[in-house]
């Protein structure tokens, strides 16, 4: 792939022949056309298809959030989507094609400078409601009273994930009431702050896994 520099008639895009022109993040680029194979995919390459479509079919559904989690400028141009993506299909999936499954604890849906939260842990507080708590330690530099607080939950059963932003790092505690048709269910969870400028974000931390009563 080359970068196109625009001459008197500009950039382009779409197939001219053997090349095709594109546009990625406002930089022009020209590609040759790939070519067909066919080759019968190896094992490897099989396996590594596999991995991939786990991973995008994963997190797909929380794109907007991702862009969000991994948007802190020290987190590069490319986009929380694809640093998402990265992560899991290096650290996130386990076992051997074709039984490959998705190790949740080593997922990472934020990334950033931000202090995530001290002491956090949740429970199943009441029949399917669950709590999460935390230390409501603060400073000048990087953990801010009004820092928002973002829950991710992800039922296993249901493949759902719901989202919950009703909380700051000054409130100390958040509730959340699964709907019936969780009961019995298993639901995993990770945790984030937001600064108020939109922008800066903490690491995500995973909580753990809740069998939903």
């Amino acid at each position: 792939m080359a970068r196109f520099l625009k001459g008197i008639v500009g950039a382009y895009s779409g197939k001219v022949g053997s090349v095709v022109g594109s546009n990625w993040r406002s930089v022009d680029y020209v590609r040759s056309v790939a070519r067909r194979s066919n080759k019968a995919a190896s094992e490897d390459q099989l396996a590594q298809r596999a991995r991939f479509a786990l991973g995008v079919g994963f997190l797909s559904p929380i794109k907007d959030l991702l862009n969000l989690g991994y948007s802190d400028p020290l987190q590069g141009r490319s986009t929380g989507y694809n640093k998402a993506l990265q992560h899991l299909l290096s650290y996130g999936v386990m076992g051997t094609y074709p039984s490959l499954e998705l190790d949740y604890g080593s997922i990472v849906v934020a990334k950033g400078a931000l202090s995530n939260l001290l002491g956090v842990a949740w429970t199943e507080s009441a029949p399917q409601q669950i709590s999460v708590s935390w230390s409501t330690e603060v400073n000048r530099f990087n953990a801010f009273a009004d820092d928002s607080v973002i829950l991710l939950m992800y039922n296993k059963e249901k493949r759902f994930f719901s989202i919950l932003e009703s909380a700051t790092r000054n409130d100390g505690t958040m509730s959340f009431n699964f709907p019936p048709v969780y009961a019995g269910d298993h639901v995993v969870g990770w945790v984030f702050t937001g600064h108020r400028d939109g922008v800066k974000t903490s690491g995500s931390y995973y909580l753990g896994e809740i069998v939903v009563s």
